[in-house]
């Protein structure tokens, strides 16, 4: 039985359990539904742990239940999807290598016609040509969450911090969250970091890198010779919608002026998902915490908006308001974690034909999109390239893998990467080894990869 827990069924699932497995016509939910009681230090056991409910950790946990793996999945906030759905960043981009759970998910999503108006998912798989797919977020929440209940396997952790872990020597014993007013230690003998900025694997005292790498890292062909810690931008997405009547454009008079770009895209009801490129400067995830940036953002979007009305050239507005902006800031670049091995530019550049790789478990062939004053854009010349599992293995620790944007990649080939499909996919195969791993009772470092590629692939995860 899946056991999706939230803040307020955690604290409520004592008195109420009965009553819910009454009106549900659940007798197994009549066997304490939460698993817990409230208050006070839990320990959960779990055979897989994976931290962050963004693309790589809805993969990774999908993929491990699956296989049938007792999973635990802490979340921060009260959806999945991460990015994707918190940050309104619900249009996927067309790319090689979106197969399997990807796939899976949409095809749920399409069950509600509202979730999205797209049809033709073939389309979306390649890169020249190929269609965007938008969808809404409440979709992809209510696909997600029952392919994870239909497993029967995985318990989700809402609203649960993590902010710790112990320790033994290179090996992770327990994951630390604050959860309904409480700790939960989550005990496990593989854990995936999917938190994005690679807070389990920082925690557990693993190297990373922030900013450009040097020239002399990598020697890839647009790398710097002197680099300086320029992160991609970041963006405060918005919504808007036509009201069929003229509206007064309105900003705030302490709003800052925001840089008159956006790229648009059409929801399913005719609202238009606007991404304002380049809205705040990357590097400010360093000097501020992420509430000043959303007042700030919140600010900018008012100014945006009003351009938009008031001297956008491309259409008219003038009837179109606000309907919502996205309650999180979209972050596309924080630290990226020390693997056991680097994917950079050369891989990006080579394509999956040309690289020398025996452990490729995800192609993709999203274009290098660095967003900000150091702005590169052009797409990878020899078509979908692959990166290794090599990538996802955590240096210095013994039963860690990271799975999200986060992981083992350089600057450059970070922003060719990082999209949510692709993160997805590295969750598939992360999830995948980690329950083989935890099944055979196997090292991360011993798995059988071709085992593992071929496993991958009858999942329909494409690799070449």
């Amino acid at each position: 039985m899946s056991n999706l827990l939230s803040r307020r069924a955690l604290l409520t699932t004592m008195a109420s359990g009965a009553a819910l497995a009454a009106a549900n016509g659940d007798a197994a939910a009549q066997q304490a539904p939460g698993g817990m009681p409230a208050g006070g230090a839990q320990t959960l056991e779990a055979d897989v742990c994976v931290v962050g409910g963004g693309s790589g950790g809805v993969g990774a946990a999908l993929a491990a239940a699956r296989m049938g793996a007792d999973v635990v999945l802490v979340e921060k906030n009260q959806m999945l999807g991460g990015t994707s759905t918190c940050a309104w960043v619900h249009t996927w981009e067309p790319s090689r290598g979106c197969r399997g759970i990807p796939q899976d998910v949409w095809k749920v999503m399409k069950e509600d016609p509202a979730a999205s108006l797209a049809e033709d998912y073939e389309a979306s798989l390649q890169r020249v040509g190929g269609v965007w797919l938008p969808w809404e977020p409440w979709g992809f929440q209510w696909a997600v969450t029952r392919l994870l209940e239909e497993t029967g396997k995985c318990r989700v952790l809402y609203n649960a911090t993590f902010f710790d872990v112990e320790m033994d020597g290179g090996r992770i014993e327990s994951v630390l969250c604050t959860f309904a007013g409480g700790l939960v230690k989550v005990r496990a003998p593989i854990v995936i970091d999917c938190t994005a900025d690679g807070n389990v694997c920082v925690a557990a005292g693993c190297d990373y890198r922030i900013g450009e790498d040097p020239k002399s890292a990598f020697d890839e062909p647009n790398a710097p010779d002197e680099p300086t810690l320029s992160l991609n931008s970041l963006t405060l997405l918005y919504r808007i919608t036509d009201t069929g009547e003229k509206q007064t454009p309105f900003a705030p008079a302490e709003a800052p002026k925001c840089p008159r770009s956006a790229a648009l895209r059409t929801c399913g009801n005719g609202d238009i998902l606007v991404n304002a490129v380049n809205m705040i400067p990357g590097n400010a995830v360093l000097h501020a915490d992420l509430s000043r940036i959303l007042a700030l953002g919140v600010r900018l979007v008012y100014d945006h908006f009003r351009w938009m009305q008031t001297e956008d050239t491309r259409r008219d507005f003038s009837t179109w308001t606000i309907a919502g902006v996205a309650p999180e800031i979209g972050v596309r670049e924080t630290r990226r974690i020390v693997g056991e091995y680097t994917l950079t530019e050369h891989d990006c550049q080579a394509g999956v034909k040309n690289q020398q790789h025996e452990d490729i478990i995800a192609i993709t062939d999203h274009a290098v999109d660095i967003h900000g004053p150091k702005h590169k854009l052009y797409e990878v010349p020899n078509g979908a390239y692959g990166v290794p599992y090599r990538c996802l293995l955590a240096k210095g620790t013994e039963n860690l893998l990271i799975a999200c944007r986060g992981a083992s990649f350089s600057h450059i080939a970070a922003s060719s990467c990082r999209l949510s499909r692709a993160m997805m996919t590295l969750g598939q195969a992360a999830g995948t080894a980690a329950a083989v791993c935890a099944r055979d009772k196997t090292p991360l470092r011993a798995i059988d990869v071709p085992a593992l590629r071929q496993a991958l692939t009858g999942q329909g995860v494409e690799l070449a």
